[in-house]
């Protein structure tokens, strides 16, 4: 009986081996497409990244840009200094800083520049929540309320957290309330994602600096 056994336990354990390794090989290889194919670290010299948020039709130094209800469009590059704005109906200037991130959002009919963060920690998932409804004050939290991801983050303004690739259940909550809940979110490392809030509840977007 051990004589007939031995090679099959072998022959099964060499096929365990080489599935996991196969599996592996996937995640690894797709990991690395997600990393590069999204979101560059930083920005080209003398320049910045530019986005809109929640705005369906707008130009950035002349760029078409848009982002539908709730969204966040594409970064696009823009040169350092005094640029053009339309967002919507809304029209201005702005100025960014070289190596810099930012979003474009539209309050009271006027423009609005964030500074956002940069995903430097490629060993991580870059979660920025902006809160563009009407409640004074979020937090982002896991679904079920027990896990505060990012706090007090006021109405008109952003916050950020470098978190581990996981896939989760988060929810926007003002004080007990949630005001939009997202499912089954798969948070990829070295990737960044916006989380909008408005008052009609919660998106995401994963952040790319691709444009074409």
């Amino acid at each position: 009986m051990c004589f007939t056994r031995q090679p099959l336990d072998v022959l099964s354990q060499y096929v365990a081996l080489m599935k996991h390794l196969l599996v592996l090989a996937l995640l690894l290889s797709s990991g690395a497409t997600a990393q590069e194919g999204l979101y560059d670290p930083a920005p080209p010299p003398n320049s910045a990244f530019v986005r809109v948020l929640d705005v369906p039709a707008a130009t950035l130094g002349g760029k078409a840009v848009a982002a539908e209800k709730g969204a966040a469009s594409p970064y696009v590059v823009i040169a350092q200094g005094d640029f053009a704005v339309k967002a919507g109906t809304v029209s201005g200037r702005l100025k960014v800083e070289a190596g810099n991130f930012y979003s474009v959002v539209t309050s009271g009919g006027k423009l609005v520049l964030l500074t956002d963060q940069a995903a430097e920690n490629r060993a991580k998932a870059l979660l920025t929540i902006y809160n563009l409804s009407k409640a004074s004050r979020v937090d982002l939290k896991t679904a079920d309320g027990k896990t505060a991801v990012v706090s007090g983050v006021r109405s008109g303004e952003s916050g950020s957290r470098a978190v581990n690739g996981v896939t989760v259940d988060l929810s926007a909550f003002d004080g007990s309330k949630a005001l939009g809940t997202l499912r089954g979110i798969r948070l990829e490392r070295g990737n960044a994602y916006a989380l909008v809030l408005t008052d009609t509840g919660l998106t995401l977007t994963p952040s790319t600096t691709r444009t074409k």
